[in-house]
């Protein structure tokens, strides 16, 4: 009897990969993925595959966007675009820890400011988690609170002084107060006070 190597194997390669920390981890991380979904396309001239091999299901995805997120120089960019590949697959659909990691690289990508547009990236996070609690509605997925609070921690500590912060800040934390099935602590009101401040100050520069 022919065994083959399911999900979980080509998984651990792939986490192995992305703990590795080399120049191309990422991009073998990412070769590992594309074999998975390649060698399952059909193929013209054959009725079957001769070998299987598994599909990638999200936490597959999911650790390759850890690799991308954990390099020197991390690429938020490639993060939501395997989002989107998930989003537009017909085998696999992203969970909450898709969008969160998904959140979080665009939170780290702020603070390195990699785009070079300070507060950009902070919105590409608030555009994702408003996105997660409204599939949350519809009973899919759903965000953890941590979101909410990461997302005012990094505009409170971003360079960035501009009022698309505040609105931001503002969005989140009315969001999870509103919206979300949680409740706003002191820590979230300390640092939407902080942004205000920091923005107020930036126009009266």
């Amino acid at each position: 009897r022919n065994t083959y190597p399911d999900v979980t194997s080509f998984n651990a390669v792939i986490k192995a990969w992305g703990k590795a920390k080399k120049l191309n981890s990422a991009a073998r991380c990412e070769y590992w993925l594309h074999k998975m979904i390649n060698e399952n396309r059909p193929r013209e001239g054959y009725t079957q595959q001769t070998t299987p091999i598994a599909q990638p299901d999200a936490s597959t995805y999911n650790l390759v966007m850890d690799a991308w997120m954990n390099m020197d120089n991390p690429d938020a960019a490639r993060v939501q675009d395997l989002l989107l590949e998930m989003k537009a697959s017909d085998t696999v659909s992203p969970n909450s820890e898709s969008y969160s990691k998904v959140i979080r690289a665009w939170l780290k990508d702020e603070l390195l400011n990699q785009l070079g547009v300070q507060g950009s990236s902070v919105e590409r996070a608030w555009a994702n988690l408003d996105e997660l609690m409204s599939l949350e509605a519809q009973g899919d997925v759903g965000p953890a609170p941590e979101l909410f609070t990461s997302i005012l921690k990094t505009a409170a500590r971003s360079e960035g002084r501009g009022e698309n912060l505040l609105a931001v800040a503002q969005e989140s934390f009315w969001a999870k107060r509103n919206r979300s099935r949680f409740n706003v602590d002191q820590i979230d009101f300390v640092f939407l006070l902080e942004i205000g401040m920091k923005v107020l100050v930036g126009k009266e520069r």
